[in-house]
């Protein structure tokens, strides 16, 4: 099972494209660009439109595009906007319910994977991950 649900992963890499975009996008360019379908595409930008990532217009000159507030976000907002749960075991989340506790090490060292995680994802802006239109019609 995956750390980070592909999900999850494609709606930063939507975020970062609607980030280098002046203007709204249709889906379809969204998923021509990106290699994704668009089942999975309309899926994510629910999710993000609902945690106010993105503004979506329907219509005719309709579109998606990204809040201008949100450039600044963090990689983790993005995620947990799409439900993800940094957790590496009970033990660390609660180790009032580990029975080795306070001698185990074990929970010790997975509390610093975790912690650690958190933070650099926590550092990481959207900002930093931004695809261009020019940098992806090169693929």
């Amino acid at each position: 099972m995956s750390f980070i649900k592909r999900e999850a992963d494609y709606a930063i890499r939507v975020a970062a494209f609607l980030a280098g975009q002046n203007k709204k996008v249709k889906i379809d360019h969204i998923c021509e660009k990106l290699f994704l379908n668009k089942p999975i595409v309309i899926k994510i930008i629910h999710q993000l439109s609902k945690c106010g990532i993105i503004v979506t217009e329907t219509g005719k000159y309709g579109g998606v595009s990204l809040n201008p507030d949100c450039v600044d976000l963090s990689l983790l907002d993005i995620l947990k906007c799409m439900g993800f749960v940094n957790s590496i075991n009970i033990c660390v989340d609660q180790p009032e319910k580990c029975q080795l506790n306070p001698i185990c090490n074990i929970t010790v060292f997975f509390k610093k994977i975790q912690d650690d995680v958190e933070e650099r994802l926590k550092s990481a802006k959207l900002k930093d991950f931004v695809f261009s239109e020019e940098s992806l019609n090169i693929l």
